[in-house]
């Protein structure tokens, strides 16, 4: 079981995203915290290789995100479940993000400066809600 609340979003959000993209028809790995930045590895029917970065959000507030520098191949998704997590009839709103394009959408965390975030505000009627076809399109 998991330590606090906390830990229980990011896990059902790292098995959720794993779920999507094996219907996808993905092979997927989740790491299970044993790498630093990485969540997934995700393979595509060619062999090509990108990583994801899991973010799971309970409610619509912000994601803390350490974002150094954008790596190719490296995505963050992001999962909000609308203050709506115990309930299994209601899909989590998801954004797919390269991580090539994530500077413009980092701010600061609300009342505290030294941390970043993205914020669900941001992201809700944006371009990388449910865009998984980003995972391996061509640049």
């Amino acid at each position: 079981m998991a330590k606090n609340k906390t830990e229980n979003t990011n896990l059902a959000s790292e098995f959720f995203v794993a779920s999507q993209l094996f219907r996808l028809g993905y092979n997927v790995t989740i790491t299970l915290g044993h790498t630093k930045e990485i969540d997934l590895y995700v393979a595509d029917s060619d062999g090509k290789v990108v990583t994801i970065d899991v973010k799971g959000l309970k409610n619509t507030t912000n994601w803390p995100v350490k974002f150094k520098q954008p790596k190719k191949n490296h995505y963050f998704v992001f999962v909000t479940y609308l203050n709506k997590f115990s309930e299994l009839d209601i899909e989590p709103e998801v954004f797919v993000i390269p991580s090539v394009r994530m500077r413009k959408l980092i701010g600061q965390w609300a009342g505290n400066p030294d941390v970043t975030a993205v914020g669900y505000s941001r992201l809700k009627n944006s371009k990388y809600k449910n865009a998984w076809q980003l995972l391996f399109s061509k640049r």
